[in-house]
C-alpha cells in the first residue's frame, strides 16, 4: 500500500473521531442548560437544540461505531471514522454544521445571558 493512502486514512480517522467528541460534547452542553436561556437570547428552545445536537451526535459517534462492530480491528477503526470519505457523507455533514452552529452561534448567546451579560 501506498504510504500516503495510509496517512490520509489516519487523518480522516482523526477528523472523524474529533467531530464526533465534539458533537458530544454539544449536546452534553445543551442538555446541562436552562430552558429559559435559549428562549431569552431568541434561538431555537432546548428540546429542539437537544434534538439537532442529538442526531448530531447520532450520526457522528454512533454510525461508525456500528461500521467498528462489523469490523473490529484497528483497519475496522480507521476505516469506520473516515468523516467525508464515509459512506453517509450528507449525515456526516449535516452533523457537523449543525454541531459547529450550535457552538459558535448558540452556545456562546445562551452562556453570556446566564451570566447576566446585556449583549443578547
Amino acid at each position: 500500500m501506498d504510504v500516503f493512502y495510509i496517512l490520509d486514512r489516519l487523518v480522516l480517522c482523526a477528523i472523524g473521531v474529533v467531530a464526533a467528541a465534539v458533537s458530544g460534547y454539544a449536546f452534553v452542553h445543551a442538555l446541562r442548560q436552562r430552558g429559559e436561556a435559549f428562549q431569552a437570547v431568541g434561538r431555537l428552545t432546548k428540546n429542539a437544540w437537544l434534538g439537532i445536537t442529538g442526531a448530531s451526535a447520532l450520526f457522528l459517534l454512533l454510525i461508525p461505531l456500528f461500521g467498528l462492530l462489523a469490523n473490529p480491528t484497528f483497519s475496522g477503526l480507521v476505516l469506520s471514522f473516515q468523516g467525508p470519505r464515509s459512506s453517509m457523507t450528507l449525515f456526516w455533514l449535516a452533523g457537523v454544521v449543525a454541531t459547529l452552529v450550535y457552538l459558535v452561534d448558540v452556545r456562546p448567546a445562551v452562556v453570556g445571558v446566564q451570566r447576566g451579560d446585556q449583549r443578547w
